[in-house]
This record gives C-alpha cells, structure tokens and sequence, in this order.
C-alpha cells in the first residue's frame, strides 16, 4: 500500500490488497491516517477488496478502478461498485474511461480520461469542493 500525501490532498494506492490485508491496515492505522481524497481501488476491482469498513475509513471523493475491458474474472464487481455508488463516491473505471490521470498541486485535484471522463464524474468531481 502506497499512501501520497501532498499538501492538503492525498491519494491511496494500495495495489492488490484484499480483505484480509485491509483488516490488518484497519487495525493498525486510524481514519486519519487512512483518509484519502482519491482511491485506487485494491485488486483490480475484485469482490473482495475494497471492503465497507475499509471504504468508511478512507472516504474518498473519487474512486479509481484499473481493469481491461472483458478481463476474463469479470473485474470490477458489481458488488464492489455498489458499494462505491452507495458510499456516493465518484467511480472512474479505465476499462471504460481509458487512462486516468491524477494531478494535484496540493490545493487542487484536476482528474482527466484518455477516452473522455464520464460527463456526470466529471461534474460531480468539480462539485466536490477539491479546490479550497
């Protein structure tokens, strides 16, 4: 797990983490050390990453899931993405939106798709308040 933290922005990365190494991240760390502004979500997406504990000590505005488009394992799951819709955090997938880039300077987060960001994450990402 990779945690940035720049000025008044940070992003979590962490990598293939599942439940069990979420359970342990959870019991050794509190929500403040934990809260992120953007999410690469565990995985790839998988059912099991990602989890509702984990999810309410991160609280990200913006949750990035990495697939490729018809993976065989069906990633992401469609439990996992509800569980992001019902948290209300902005989902960016690069099997449909293509590359994701992430820039802050931070103050700002300015988030952008290769293919063409969703237009409804990309009004919601600007409600979001990520400027102060």
């Amino acid at each position: 797990m990779l945690r940035l933290h720049f000025g008044k922005r940070t992003l979590l990365l962490p990598g293939d983490a599942e439940k069990g190494a979420e359970r342990a991240i959870l019991g050794e760390n509190g929500e403040a050390e934990l809260q992120a502004d953007v999410l690469k979500v565990g995985h790839h997406g998988s059912k099991n990453s990602t989890m509702p504990d984990f999810l309410a000590a991160v609280r990200p505005r913006v949750a990035i899931i990495s697939a490729g488009e018809g993976n065989p394992y069906g990633h992401p799951s469609p439990e996992l993405v509800k569980r992001l819709e019902d948290a209300s955090v902005r989902i960016l997938r690069t099997d449909r939106d293509g590359a994701i880039h992430v820039l802050t300077d931070g103050d700002r987060v300015e988030i952008s798709c290769f293919v063409a960001c969703p237009e409804d994450a990309v009004r919601a990402v600007a409600r979001s308040s990520f400027q102060n």
